[in-house]
């Protein structure tokens, strides 16, 4: 086999004909600065000397010559049978940005969606794996020899996993994730109606931009995850606070407060992160307004998977007869957040457009992953991974409550839904969910302060949502405890 040559490509090294200096000193202080710069840090190893010459189209022996000067200035340093490095008794040195251009006190000039999005959060899924995360799988149990057996599958094909791929997403993977939802969520479909996105948001990005125009208005679930409320402000659309009881969306709520929607957007398998259901008469409801308003249902299918009591419930779109719902669906949870595999489910007479729309907006998802992953679905390991991880959360989910509810009495309520990741705490004894927080981060744990998702007043937000799926059942009793003296403290 060739020798592969290792080391950097380096772009800056420019060599001047007309310049006053030698080439060999010309390419010794572009080195010289980036190092000192820090472009080339403490231990890069630079091509071989050969490999240079041949670039920059000047003799061996000119950049030997380059080299061994640099070495005897400290910069560079040789190690037998391995090449020449940057000294690693050099300091670390943080690269120097560009001189930006002076533009004063003036802010930069952006649309309207790049001000919008200048003012909020788009922070997700970069905490740290503390315990009690909220909306963490267990991926210590995820099945990795099974799914790299089917990675090795797919890509020892060759060039079929190499190209753009369709724009709507791999056939296969739509007819697998169609037999999917026929099977366990009760709801057939064509996989023509399916578009593939990278990751649910996604998904909610191409339905806000192929039925809502910036300005229009939609319904939101109060409290609602906070990412996706940003992401429908920064599109331009004006959210409209509904609130949420036992059964879910206050439809008839919704409707005398906010008549003149577009879009609205629910979580009725499992609402996040209040964890309770939306009711068959509300959804009926829900479906004859959409249907008499010309209206659009975002239904964003949470946590559907991991249901404790019973089987899965079906989705809003299975009784929808009028073609009114567009079904999102992912990854994330049953599978791990960093797959980036979401998917729509639309009425026929949308997909056309939002096929093209997800073409020029994304193009594709990478073609690899979508190809593993119909593997790992059509092989049966999808279902069985489910199967696991749902008496593994339904072990977990009983021993947070009964540590949680001994350990927090007096402090907090514990509210563990039959379904989903997480679990909340609601706050008693005056307590603040924000502090509460904020100690539960210093005592080494993670959670989420309820009022954060609340679009309205947070009258009702003063709870901790704690994530149970990740932390393993025998470790639930110290670190309730943990959080107990935390919020003692308060």
């Amino acid at each position: 086999m060739a020798k592969q040559f290792e080391g950097p490509i380096l772009p800056f090294l420019r060599l001047e004909g007309s310049a006053s200096l030698p080439k060999f000193r010309q390419v010794q202080d572009q080195l010289r600065t980036a190092i000192l710069r820090g472009h080339l840090r403490a231990g890069t190893r630079l091509p071989a000397s050969r490999i240079l010459a041949q670039e920059l189209g000047l003799s061996r022996q000119t950049l030997v010559r380059v080299l061994e000067n640099l070495k005897a200035e400290g910069y560079l340093e040789a190690r037998q049978g391995a090449g020449t490095f940057v000294s690693t008794a050099l300091p670390r040195q943080q690269s120097q940005p560009r001189a930006a251009q002076s533009l004063g006190d003036a802010p930069p000039r952006l649309s309207q969606i790049g001000a919008l999005a200048a003012g909020v959060s788009a922070e997700i899924g970069r905490m740290e794996h503390r315990p009690f995360l909220p909306n963490q799988p267990a991926l210590d149990r995820f099945p990795f020899a099974q799914w790299r057996k089917c990675w090795n599958a797919v890509t020892r094909g060759g060039k079929a996993a190499m190209g753009y791929g369709d724009i709507a997403g791999e056939l296969v993977l739509r007819q697998r994730i169609a037999e999917y939802l026929a099977l366990h969520r009760r709801d057939p479909c064509d996989p023509e109606q399916i578009v593939i996105t990278p990751g649910g948001h996604a998904a909610f990005t191409l339905a806000a931009l192929a039925l809502a125009d910036p300005g229009d208005s939609i319904w939101f679930e109060d409290p609602g995850p906070v990412t996706t409320s940003n992401l429908f402000r920064t599109l331009g659309l004006n959210l409209c606070p509904v609130d949420v009881d036992a059964d879910g969306m206050d439809v008839t709520g919704a409707m005398v407060r906010h008549p003149d929607v577009r879009l609205a957007f629910v979580m009725p398998s499992r609402h996040h992160p209040l964890g309770v259901t939306l009711s068959l008469p509300r959804r009926l409801a829900l479906l004859e307004w959409a249907r008499t308003s010309d209206a659009w249902i975002i239904e964003d299918d949470y946590d559907s998977e991991f249901r404790y009591d019973g089987a899965p419930l079906p989705s809003m779109r299975s009784i929808d007869s009028h073609g009114r719902v567009i079904y999102a669906g992912s990854f994330s949870k049953a599978l791990y957040p960093g797959i980036r595999i979401g998917y729509l489910v639309l009425p026929p007479a949308l997909v056309g457009a939002f096929r093209n729309l997800a073409g020029l907006i994304h193009r594709s998802v990478p073609v690899e992953s979508q190809l593993v992953l119909a593997e790992f679905i059509g092989g049966g390991h999808f279902a069985s991974h489910l199967r696991r991880m749902r008496s593994l959360y339904a072990e977990r989910r009983e021993a947070f409550k009964e540590a949680g509810h001994a350990a927090l009495a007096g402090l907090a309520r514990i509210d563990c839904s039959e379904s989903g990741l997480n679990a909340l705490a609601w706050l008693e004894g005056g307590r603040e969910d924000r502090a509460a927080h904020r100690a539960a981060i210093e005592a080494g744990l993670q959670c989420y302060p309820l009022s954060d998702y609340a679009i309205g007043p947070a009258a009702r937000a003063n709870a901790l949502i704690l994530g149970y799926a990740g932390v393993p059942a025998e470790r639930m009793k110290p670190y309730l405890g943990r959080l107990a003296e935390a919020l003692a403290r308060l």
